[in-house]
């Protein structure tokens, strides 16, 4: 106990120095996005299991308005679109985009644009409608946004039941709708002081916005010391999660995790059985992957692989950077696809 003190004390006394903020310089409006390509031809590709590293960028604005992305959701043509933790949104192209649109920047907070009001930390959208829901880890709501021009519009946000004792700075970090008009979320914070995998969650009958008390909880339990930062749903129904270690000590260095689940196996009350596929550490462009967005398929190009994006948050710190990586995943080198494949 006196050990652990210790570490904590410690921690507490270099968090000034290990995230020292730079100056956000302006709110909204336009932004001038730089692309720059990282080096990934010498990594290790056994650390990603079947994600294949195919590109990454380190991400600069030039008006140093963006950064600090926390969520990201794939609408299509290499078109993304990222939600801050400051309570911005920033739709962009990628950059290797076939065709490059404007950026185009906006604000998302709900009500105050205060801390505990804009804390914006995963994002999952509905291509049909056009709707996006926003989780805000300080107060731990909900909001349904309307997706209009590039920018998130007409708010509704609610207070789920489920989620109101997961703290102020431990709560919904993962957010993802499922085919059938379900909603997942998980909390980022562990369920007691002392453990090191669970996670509580909450699965929605429905959209959260229109009935946040039709939920059940559950929990999840991802690898020791990970803490869940998104997920986004895979064309067979299955979940992704995207997990973040911080390692320490100085500096802060960051390792990541992709978990798989099925969601036809969540039980009210139970853990949640997921499998880790990938787990990443050093050797890699990796800062604090925190956003993780699967790219829709085109008609009739199903069976092809898929790309699946991830977007860091460099928490307005000098030691850190935003970076962006492209993966490929092929779904037949998923768990049980060739059972799955047959079934359907």
């Amino acid at each position: 106990m006196r050990r652990l003190a210790a570490i904590a004390l410690l921690i507490i006394a270099l968090t000034p120095l290990l995230w020292l903020r730079e100056p956000l310089r302006g709110p909204t409006g336009s932004s001038r996005l730089r692309f720059m390509a990282l080096e990934t031809s010498s990594l290790d590709a056994g650390k990603l299991g079947p994600f294949r590293l195919e590109k990454a960028w380190s991400i600069e604005d030039r008006k140093g308005r963006y950064g600090s992305f926390s969520g990201l959701v794939a609408l299509g043509g290499g078109r993304l679109l990222a939600v801050t933790d400051g309570g911005l949104s920033l739709e962009f192209s990628a950059p290797d985009a076939e065709r490059r649109g404007p950026n185009i920047g906006g604000v998302v907070v709900y009500q105050q644009a205060d801390k505990f009001h804009q804390d914006s930390e995963a994002a999952t959208v509905d291509l049909e409608t056009g709707r996006v829901w926003l989780a805000f880890e300080f107060s731990n709501i909900i909001a349904r946004f309307e997706h209009r021009g590039g920018r998130l519009t007409k708010s509704k946000p609610v207070h789920p039941p489920a989620m109101s004792g997961w703290g102020n700075n431990a709560g919904p970090e993962s957010l993802a709708r499922l085919p059938d008009g379900r909603f997942l979320a998980i909390r980022e914070g562990f369920t007691e002081f002392f453990d090191r995998r669970r996670h509580a969650a909450v699965l929605f009958a429905t959209d959260p916005a229109e009935k946040p008390e039709d939920a059940q909880t559950f929990i999840f339990v991802g690898p020791s010391g990970y803490s869940p930062t998104d997920a986004s749903v895979l064309p067979d129904g299955r979940v992704l999660v995207l997990m973040r270690r911080v390692l320490w000590p100085m500096p802060p260095r960051f390792g990541g995790a992709i978990a798989i689940g099925d969601p036809g196996t969540i039980r009210a009350g139970r853990e949640w059985p997921v499998r880790t596929l990938a787990t990443w550490w050093g050797g890699l462009p990796v800062d604090n992957l925190e956003g993780l967005a699967i790219e829709p398929q085109s008609p009739g190009r199903e069976d092809e692989p898929l790309t699946v994006w991830l977007i860091s948050d460099d928490n307005r710190a000098t030691l850190q950077r935003t970076v962006l990586w492209k993966l490929r995943l092929d779904p037949a080198d998923l768990p049980d696809a060739k059972k799955r494949k047959a079934r359907d």
